[in-house]
């Protein structure tokens, strides 16, 4: 369970860094927030106000605040309520009749109210912008019927995105998700093949530690017996050990290989059986 564990890991690093299939967003509320950072570079320090409560609005101030912005400020029909949304995110309540004056502050608007006709007009949107110098302005209108007036749209430094406009990058991005999914199955097949070449190796590798095992213990003990080696230097002595060493794996090194290409392909039962016999590993071991 471990190492299978240690795969699942490894295989989602290798999605994650070998695809594109965690970009893009995949919600409105995020494809607001890529819009955003694409806008502006530089979310940090950046004022977001929210107008109406509704849950969408929320959630994509949520991410806005989450990416780094500053103050969210939020103007609500129902002062009880934008007083509620703004401690949960640790806003400033704004009353409707003070919100052309908010409008001045706000770097990114997050329109999304019930109201039947246009909350912000081009006139007010003008009249912020000269407040705010003709800084950026980014406006997200997600109310249906529209909260922004569409000429607004046409104000210079100012973008303006609707629920539509978003719903498409969104389909966009979830059609390249798709195309990287087909690469991360690819990597994952790999893996999952990976994994079981291992474990259908697993049966042999008892037989392999005996078999090494009873090896170093001859060679251990034929080297300590050997009176000749035993008036060699420290340093001499070792040299020999690591000789020995050497040759011992490089005679194991093709008879294990074989044997776990042939516990892959066919099973071993039989060979493990033959080797188990043939070196008495099984005497060694009682």
């Amino acid at each position: 369970m471990n190492k299978v564990l240690h795969a699942a890991f490894r295989t989602a690093k290798r999605v994650r860094t070998e695809t594109g299939i965690a970009n893009n967003a995949v919600s409105v509320s995020f494809a607001a927030v890529e819009l955003a950072k694409k806008i502006f570079s530089e979310l940090r320090g950046k004022t977001v106000l929210l107008i109406g409560a509704g849950e969408m609005s929320e959630l994509a101030a949520r991410h806005l605040v989450n990416n780094g912005t500053g103050r969210v400020l939020i103007a609500n029909r129902t002062f009880e309520r934008a007083e509620r949304v703004a401690a949960e995110l640790h806003g400033v309540p704004v009353r409707m009749e003070k919100l052309e004056e908010a409008l001045g502050e706000a770097d990114i608007i997050i329109s999304s109210t019930g109201a039947s006709g246009y909350v912000l007009k081009e006139a007010m949107i003008s009249h912020a912008l000269k407040r705010r110098r003709n800084r950026l302005l980014f406006i997200i209108d997600i109310a249906v019927p529209r909260d922004v007036e569409p000429a607004v749209g046409a104000i210079d430094n100012v973008f303006l995105y609707n629920v539509d406009d978003l719903q498409g990058i969104v389909d966009g991005n979830i059609k390249g998700r798709m195309a990287e999914a087909l690469k991360a199955e690819e990597i994952i097949s790999e893996e999952v093949v990976n994994f079981f070449d291992w474990y259908q190796t697993l049966e042999v590798v008892p037989t392999i530690v005996s078999l090494k095992n009873k090896m170093e213990k001859i060679m251990k003990t034929e080297i300590e017996n050997t009176s000749w080696i035993k008036r060699l230097s420290p340093e001499e002595q070792k040299n020999v050990e690591v000789l020995a060493s050497s040759i011992l794996n490089k005679v194991l090194h093709e008879p294990i290989s074989n044997l776990k290409d042939e516990s892959r392909e066919n099973g071993a039962v039989t060979m493990i059986a033959v080797i188990r016999k043939l070196f008495r590993l099984d005497e060694s071991e009682s």
